[in-house]
Protein backbone atom coordinates (compact mmCIF):
# COMPACT_ATOMS: atom_id res chain seq x y z
CA UNK A 1 0.00 0.00 0.00
CA UNK A 2 3.11 2.43 0.89
CA UNK A 3 4.42 1.65 -2.76
CA UNK A 4 0.79 2.49 -4.27
CA UNK A 5 0.63 5.59 -2.48
CA UNK A 6 4.55 6.64 -3.41
CA UNK A 7 3.91 6.14 -7.25
CA UNK A 8 0.92 7.98 -6.77
CA UNK A 9 2.45 10.88 -4.86
CA UNK A 10 4.91 11.10 -8.25
CA UNK A 11 2.34 11.08 -10.75
CA UNK A 12 0.83 13.73 -9.20
CA UNK A 13 3.56 16.15 -8.70
CA UNK A 14 5.05 15.27 -12.01
CA UNK A 15 1.23 15.80 -13.68
CA UNK A 16 1.61 19.30 -11.28
CA UNK A 17 4.63 20.31 -12.53
CA UNK A 18 3.18 19.37 -16.25
CA UNK A 19 0.46 21.48 -16.40
CA UNK A 20 2.29 24.29 -14.32
CA UNK A 21 4.51 24.26 -17.37
CA UNK A 22 1.69 24.74 -19.73
CA UNK A 23 0.48 27.74 -17.66
CA UNK A 24 3.57 29.99 -18.24
CA UNK A 25 4.11 28.77 -21.68
CA UNK A 26 0.44 29.79 -22.64
CA UNK A 27 0.27 33.42 -20.52
CA UNK A 28 3.62 33.87 -22.64
CA UNK A 29 2.69 33.15 -25.85
CA UNK A 30 -0.56 35.30 -24.78
CA UNK A 31 1.65 38.30 -24.17
CA UNK A 32 3.67 38.45 -26.74
CA UNK A 33 1.04 39.21 -28.88
CA UNK A 34 0.54 42.31 -26.80
CA UNK A 35 2.03 45.59 -27.70
CA UNK A 36 4.91 45.68 -24.78
CA UNK A 37 5.82 48.15 -22.67
CA UNK A 38 9.00 47.56 -20.56
CA UNK A 39 6.65 45.33 -17.81
CA UNK A 40 5.56 43.17 -20.71
CA UNK A 41 9.11 42.44 -21.75
CA UNK A 42 10.55 42.03 -17.86
CA UNK A 43 7.99 39.40 -17.53
CA UNK A 44 8.99 37.48 -20.75
CA UNK A 45 12.80 38.36 -19.33
CA UNK A 46 11.69 36.70 -16.23
CA UNK A 47 9.81 33.62 -17.76
CA UNK A 48 13.36 32.72 -20.39
CA UNK A 49 11.67 33.93 -23.22
CA UNK A 50 13.65 34.90 -26.36
CA UNK A 51 13.96 38.83 -26.90
CA UNK A 52 15.19 39.07 -29.91
CA UNK A 53 13.63 41.75 -32.16
CA UNK A 54 11.86 43.24 -28.98
CA UNK A 55 12.46 47.14 -28.27
CA UNK A 56 11.28 50.11 -26.64
CA UNK A 57 10.09 53.26 -27.05
CA UNK A 58 12.24 56.72 -25.84
CA UNK A 59 11.06 58.05 -22.65
CA UNK A 60 8.85 61.55 -23.43
CA UNK A 61 7.00 61.61 -19.99
CA UNK A 62 8.60 63.49 -17.31
CA UNK A 63 7.78 60.95 -14.60
CA UNK A 64 10.01 59.30 -13.09
CA UNK A 65 8.65 55.99 -12.86
CA UNK A 66 8.51 55.97 -16.47
CA UNK A 67 12.16 56.10 -16.14
CA UNK A 68 12.65 53.41 -13.89
CA UNK A 69 10.41 51.03 -15.45
CA UNK A 70 12.70 51.95 -18.51
CA UNK A 71 15.39 50.66 -16.95
CA UNK A 72 14.35 47.69 -16.07
CA UNK A 73 13.05 46.56 -19.28
CA UNK A 74 16.26 47.80 -20.97
CA UNK A 75 18.32 45.69 -18.69
CA UNK A 76 15.91 42.53 -19.75
CA UNK A 77 17.05 43.47 -23.76
CA UNK A 78 20.48 43.33 -22.91
CA UNK A 79 20.64 47.44 -23.08
CA UNK A 80 23.45 49.50 -22.17
CA UNK A 81 21.35 52.16 -19.34
CA UNK A 82 24.05 53.59 -18.12
CA UNK A 83 22.47 57.66 -19.31
CA UNK A 84 19.05 56.57 -18.18
CA UNK A 85 20.17 55.38 -14.51
CA UNK A 86 22.24 58.64 -13.87
CA UNK A 87 18.62 60.61 -14.69
CA UNK A 88 17.23 58.27 -11.77
CA UNK A 89 19.81 58.97 -9.68
CA UNK A 90 20.30 62.72 -10.18
CA UNK A 91 16.67 63.01 -9.21
CA UNK A 92 16.91 62.27 -5.58
CA UNK A 93 16.50 65.02 -3.38
CA UNK A 94 18.17 65.94 -0.37
CA UNK A 95 15.11 64.58 1.86
CA UNK A 96 16.26 61.20 0.33
CA UNK A 97 13.44 60.72 -1.99
CA UNK A 98 13.54 60.38 -5.82
CA UNK A 99 11.39 62.54 -6.65
CA UNK A 100 8.14 62.45 -8.29
CA UNK A 101 9.41 64.03 -11.96
CA UNK A 102 12.76 63.69 -13.14
CA UNK A 103 13.27 66.92 -12.99
CA UNK A 104 13.67 66.81 -9.35
CA UNK A 105 10.54 68.19 -8.25
CA UNK A 106 7.68 66.49 -6.27
CA UNK A 107 7.66 64.47 -2.68
CA UNK A 108 3.76 62.89 -3.09
CA UNK A 109 4.22 60.02 -5.17
CA UNK A 110 5.83 57.14 -3.16
CA UNK A 111 5.70 55.22 -6.15
CA UNK A 112 8.75 56.74 -7.68
CA UNK A 113 10.67 55.98 -4.48
CA UNK A 114 10.23 52.72 -4.06
CA UNK A 115 10.93 52.45 -8.01
CA UNK A 116 14.10 54.45 -8.00
CA UNK A 117 15.35 51.81 -5.67
CA UNK A 118 14.48 48.80 -6.88
CA UNK A 119 15.88 50.05 -10.55
CA UNK A 120 18.91 51.18 -9.50
CA UNK A 121 19.46 47.98 -7.72
CA UNK A 122 18.78 46.08 -10.99
CA UNK A 123 21.16 48.18 -12.50
CA UNK A 124 23.85 47.23 -9.87
CA UNK A 125 24.52 51.23 -9.68
CA UNK A 126 24.71 51.94 -5.41
CA UNK A 127 26.00 55.50 -5.53
CA UNK A 128 23.18 57.44 -4.31
CA UNK A 129 22.13 57.88 -0.81
CA UNK A 130 20.84 54.24 0.18
CA UNK A 131 21.02 55.73 4.35
CA UNK A 132 18.39 58.80 3.34
CA UNK A 133 16.61 56.68 1.00
CA UNK A 134 16.29 53.80 3.58
CA UNK A 135 15.36 56.50 6.49
CA UNK A 136 12.19 58.46 3.39
CA UNK A 137 10.85 54.98 3.03
CA UNK A 138 10.47 54.08 6.85
CA UNK A 139 9.00 57.35 7.89
CA UNK A 140 6.47 56.61 5.33
CA UNK A 141 5.48 53.32 6.12
CA UNK A 142 2.02 53.55 7.64
CA UNK A 143 1.46 52.43 11.42
CA UNK A 144 -0.81 49.71 10.22
CA UNK A 145 2.54 48.74 8.46
CA UNK A 146 1.60 49.12 4.94
CA UNK A 147 2.39 51.79 2.44
CA UNK A 148 -0.01 54.48 0.64
CA UNK A 149 -0.26 55.58 -2.98
CA UNK A 150 0.61 59.18 -1.88
CA UNK A 151 2.53 60.97 1.38
CA UNK A 152 -0.12 61.62 3.84
CA UNK A 153 -2.54 58.81 3.08
CA UNK A 154 -2.88 56.67 5.35
CA UNK A 155 -5.28 53.91 3.59
CA UNK A 156 -2.13 51.68 3.08
CA UNK A 157 -2.58 49.85 -0.45
CA UNK A 158 -1.44 46.02 -0.99
CA UNK A 159 0.48 46.80 -4.23
CA UNK A 160 2.28 49.31 -3.14
CA UNK A 161 3.01 47.60 0.14
CA UNK A 162 4.50 44.88 -1.72
CA UNK A 163 7.16 46.88 -3.98
CA UNK A 164 8.44 48.59 -0.41
CA UNK A 165 9.12 44.75 0.61
CA UNK A 166 11.21 44.31 -2.53
CA UNK A 167 12.70 47.97 -1.86
CA UNK A 168 13.37 47.24 1.75
CA UNK A 169 15.06 44.37 0.53
CA UNK A 170 16.99 45.63 -2.12
CA UNK A 171 18.70 48.64 0.54
CA UNK A 172 19.78 44.96 2.52
CA UNK A 173 16.63 44.45 5.24
CA UNK A 174 15.82 41.22 5.67
CA UNK A 175 12.68 39.12 6.93
CA UNK A 176 13.56 39.47 10.68
CA UNK A 177 14.04 43.41 10.11
CA UNK A 178 10.40 45.16 12.21
CA UNK A 179 9.62 47.29 9.17
CA UNK A 180 9.27 44.05 6.32
CA UNK A 181 7.86 41.80 9.44
CA UNK A 182 4.98 44.83 9.70
CA UNK A 183 4.49 44.94 5.94
CA UNK A 184 4.30 41.50 6.12
CA UNK A 185 1.47 41.30 8.75
CA UNK A 186 -0.61 44.15 6.97
CA UNK A 187 -0.23 42.23 3.90
CA UNK A 188 -1.40 38.86 5.32
CA UNK A 189 -4.53 40.55 7.41
CA UNK A 190 -5.99 42.31 4.48
CA UNK A 191 -5.49 40.43 1.05
CA UNK A 192 -8.14 38.54 1.20
CA UNK A 193 -10.49 41.36 2.04
CA UNK A 194 -9.53 43.38 -0.80
CA UNK A 195 -8.59 40.41 -3.76
CA UNK A 196 -6.62 41.47 -7.49
CA UNK A 197 -4.73 39.70 -9.85
CA UNK A 198 -2.02 42.28 -9.24
CA UNK A 199 -1.86 42.53 -5.44
CA UNK A 200 -1.64 38.25 -5.49
CA UNK A 201 1.64 38.63 -7.99
CA UNK A 202 3.03 41.40 -6.08
CA UNK A 203 3.00 39.37 -2.66
CA UNK A 204 4.59 36.36 -4.63
CA UNK A 205 7.34 38.66 -5.89
CA UNK A 206 7.62 40.15 -2.59
CA UNK A 207 8.45 37.21 -0.37
CA UNK A 208 10.54 35.69 -2.94
CA UNK A 209 12.81 38.81 -3.38
CA UNK A 210 13.26 38.32 0.78
CA UNK A 211 13.95 34.75 0.31
CA UNK A 212 10.78 33.85 1.90
CA UNK A 213 8.44 30.11 1.67
CA UNK A 214 5.83 30.97 -1.13
CA UNK A 215 2.87 28.63 -0.35
CA UNK A 216 1.30 26.56 -3.11
CA UNK A 217 -2.06 28.06 -1.68
CA UNK A 218 -0.77 31.88 -2.68
CA UNK A 219 -0.31 30.24 -6.21
CA UNK A 220 -3.13 28.79 -6.43
CA UNK A 221 -5.03 32.05 -5.74
CA UNK A 222 -3.00 33.64 -8.37
CA UNK A 223 -4.45 31.11 -10.89
CA UNK A 224 -7.90 31.86 -10.20
CA UNK A 225 -7.83 35.23 -12.05
CA UNK A 226 -6.15 33.17 -15.31
CA UNK A 227 -8.60 32.19 -18.48
CA UNK A 228 -8.41 29.50 -20.48
CA UNK A 229 -6.03 31.57 -23.12
CA UNK A 230 -3.23 31.83 -20.64
CA UNK A 231 -4.23 35.30 -20.00
CA UNK A 232 -5.19 37.45 -16.73
CA UNK A 233 -8.07 39.66 -15.54
CA UNK A 234 -7.45 42.38 -12.99
CA UNK A 235 -10.63 40.84 -10.99
CA UNK A 236 -11.72 37.50 -10.18
CA UNK A 237 -15.32 38.57 -11.19
CA UNK A 238 -13.96 39.79 -14.45
CA UNK A 239 -14.25 38.25 -17.66
CA UNK A 240 -11.63 40.06 -19.99
CA UNK A 241 -8.39 39.66 -20.90
CA UNK A 242 -6.35 42.38 -18.80
CA UNK A 243 -2.21 43.40 -20.02
CA UNK A 244 -1.70 44.36 -17.01
CA UNK A 245 -2.96 42.20 -14.68
CA UNK A 246 -1.19 39.19 -17.84
CA UNK A 247 2.32 40.65 -17.21
CA UNK A 248 1.34 40.44 -13.57
CA UNK A 249 0.97 37.29 -13.54
CA UNK A 250 3.40 35.74 -15.42
CA UNK A 251 6.36 37.92 -13.56
CA UNK A 252 4.95 36.25 -10.69
CA UNK A 253 4.73 33.09 -12.10
CA UNK A 254 8.15 33.01 -13.27
CA UNK A 255 9.30 34.01 -9.61
CA UNK A 256 7.57 31.18 -7.84
CA UNK A 257 9.22 28.67 -10.30
CA UNK A 258 12.54 30.26 -10.16
CA UNK A 259 15.18 29.86 -7.67
CA UNK A 260 15.74 33.73 -7.78
CA UNK A 261 13.85 37.06 -8.10
CA UNK A 262 14.00 38.54 -10.93
CA UNK A 263 15.59 41.74 -9.53
CA UNK A 264 18.36 39.82 -8.02
CA UNK A 265 18.91 37.82 -11.83
CA UNK A 266 19.20 41.59 -13.37
CA UNK A 267 21.57 42.75 -11.13
CA UNK A 268 23.65 39.81 -11.12
CA UNK A 269 23.70 40.04 -14.78
CA UNK A 270 25.12 43.47 -14.21
CA UNK A 271 27.43 42.55 -11.81
CA UNK A 272 28.97 39.90 -14.53
CA UNK A 273 30.75 42.69 -16.10
CA UNK A 274 33.96 42.83 -14.02
CA UNK A 275 34.18 47.05 -14.49
CA UNK A 276 31.40 47.34 -12.68
CA UNK A 277 32.10 45.63 -9.85
CA UNK A 278 35.28 47.90 -9.70
CA UNK A 279 32.94 50.91 -9.45
CA UNK A 280 31.43 49.58 -7.16
CA UNK A 281 33.65 47.98 -4.32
Amino acid sequence: MKRIWSIVMVMLLLMGNISYGLDLGNTAKYLEKQKLDHWGILALYAQGRDLKGKSLDTVTSNMTTEYEGFILGSLALGKDVKSTVEKVASAQRNSGKFADSIDGKGEDNINAHIWGIISLYAAGYDQYDQVRALKWLKDNQNPDGGFAIYTGDKNSDLDMTAMAIVAYSALGLKEKDNEIKKAIEYLEKNIGKRESCEAYAWYILGRKKIGMDIDKGLYDKLLEYRLKDGSFKHLKAGKKSNYMATWHGLLALADYKNDISVFDRLRNAQYSDKSLQQKNK
